[in-house]
């Protein structure tokens, strides 16, 4: 007696079929993956450049604008966390200041003024935002934090030599005392 034997096959046509389109799908899309991959880099590496370039370009055209924040200095014998000041051009021939400063007292105790000190001239000392004080003024919070924005139609580097924070206790001028200031020579 012959004993016969089942035939086996080791993979079924079906089972087959459904593997090698599984693996045709996954194939082609990791072609397709990596081939975007490298067109995101591309694409990318050129918006970088070009924003260094529009970045370089901007600052050669404004050498006279501080391309960094300037620190404040405390004055001699205030009390003074830090501070910067930021200018940078509109492009509209405006500029735009940005004060802050930490270490300061509160609202509570007395507000603050922006003054500069003018280049030319007698030299005095007037509130960045013109005449009117009012529009210079600014408030620290509770924790001794102040900001100040304000927008300038010309160029503070050229117009100011400094530009200091002033400390108004109760409001009055007359008793006003220069916590820090940022010098603006280039």
């Amino acid at each position: 007696m012959l004993l016969s034997s089942p035939e086996r096959r080791a993979v079924g046509t079906a089972v087959f079929g459904v593997t090698v389109v599984v693996l045709l799908v996954v194939a082609a899309s990791g072609f397709y993956l990596y081939g975007t991959r490298s067109t995101m880099q591309e694409t990318s590496t050129v918006k970088a450049t070009d924003t260094m370039s529009q970045s370089s370009s901007t600052a050669s055209m404004n050498k006279s604008v501080a391309s960094a924040a300037v620190a404040f200095v405390p004055a001699h014998g205030q009390m003074f966390g830090n501070g910067w000041l930021v200018v940078a051009p509109l492009g509209n021939g405006s500029y735009a200041i940005s004060l802050h400063a930490t270490g300061l007292e509160s609202a509570s105790m007395g507000d603050y003024i922006v003054e500069a000190a003018q280049n030319s001239g007698q030299m005095s000392t007037v509130p960045i935002s013109g005449t009117n004080a009012t529009l210079s003024e600014f408030e620290a919070d509770g924790a001794g934090n102040g900001q100040f924005f304000a927008v300038l139609h010309q160029n503070p580097t050229s117009v100011y030599e400094s530009v200091s924070i002033v400390y108004l206790p109760g409001m009055e001028m007359t008793n006003a005392t220069v916590v820090a200031t940022a010098s603006l020579k280039m």
